[in-house]
């Protein structure tokens, strides 16, 4: 957002942005990188005489990758909310920094190639864009780093997910790691999403337990109590599942995706 206050910000009236002016938005940020050929590996161009990944219909692409007919992005006015973030984590996924040059032909029209090793530089520059308008957005949402689009994070919470350390071993650890914050973080996350993270999270931990108790001794006891004390992993009697979920499961998360970030810091270094 920009430092300087309009009047209406000053007094205090903007509200949040509804559907109809997110996609307005979209629409926007949609043409400006289409018009320079961001999506021309994605999208094609038929003036250019180009195909690109999606064929000759985006809502079949839609129906093949998500199992949803989605209508291309010139008709986003027709979107509802989960098709336009479904639709924007798809450009970001699929888009990439175009270089044009001119055609060598009789029509002198320009060609449009991409730069593969510049598609981070592109992926940066969308979420640049929509992240302005996402932000604004009920109660606020933002396109990740990983392409997905999420609640808006805390500056502290934000570091710690987009920046989480690897253990490096993808099997047990690292894709648990992933797989947590994606579930957990997604576009209309369950509670059922949200345990489900916070149990990828304690399988990664079960994986690396001795070593972790070497390193944070006693919270090592502390993180599987509550794992197996708040119906996340096991289910028996004496568990707790009549806590408060909206209070307790964040905590859970953060807890123990900090414990790993923290863990595996302290590993690296020795």
């Amino acid at each position: 957002m920009r430092e300087r206050k309009y009047y209406s910000q000053r007094q205090g009236v903007v509200k949040p942005l509804v559907l109809k002016d997110l996609k307005l938005a979209f629409q926007a940020v949609y043409e400006s990188f289409e018009k320079r050929y961001y999506f021309i590996d994605f999208l094609g161009e038929s003036v250019l005489e180009q195909n690109g990944i999606v064929g000759n219909s985006f809502e079949a692409f839609c129906m093949r990758q998500i199992n949803r007919n989605i209508k291309h992005p010139r008709n986003s006015s027709l979107y509802k909310e989960e098709d336009l973030f479904d639709v924007i984590e798809l450009l970001h996924e699929y888009i990439n920094y175009p270089l044009v040059t001119i055609r060598e032909n009789y029509f002198g029209r320009e060609k449009a190639i991409s730069i593969p090793e510049k598609k981070l530089v592109a992926q940066k520059e969308f979420r640049d864009e929509i992240n302005i308008y996402l932000e604004q957005y009920s109660n606020g949402w933002e396109l990740s780093n990983d392409g997905y689009i999420r609640n808006t994070l805390d500056e502290g919470f934000r570091t710690l997910v987009d920046n989480t350390e690897i253990y490096e071993d993808e099997e047990n650890v690292d894709i648990k790691i992933r797989r947590a914050k994606e579930l957990y973080l997604k576009h209309g996350s369950s509670k059922e999403d949200k345990k489900a993270a916070v149990r990828e999270i304690g399988d990664a931990l079960e994986f690396i337990r001795d070593d972790l108790k070497e390193k944070i001794g006693k919270n090592e006891t502390d993180l599987f109590n509550i794992l197996n004390n708040f119906g996340i992993r096991h289910n028996n009697m004496s568990q707790k599942n009549n806590y408060n979920h909206e209070v307790y499961l964040p905590w859970m998360f953060y807890t123990f995706l900090s414990s790993y970030d923290a863990y595996v810091k302290l590993k690296k270094q020795n």
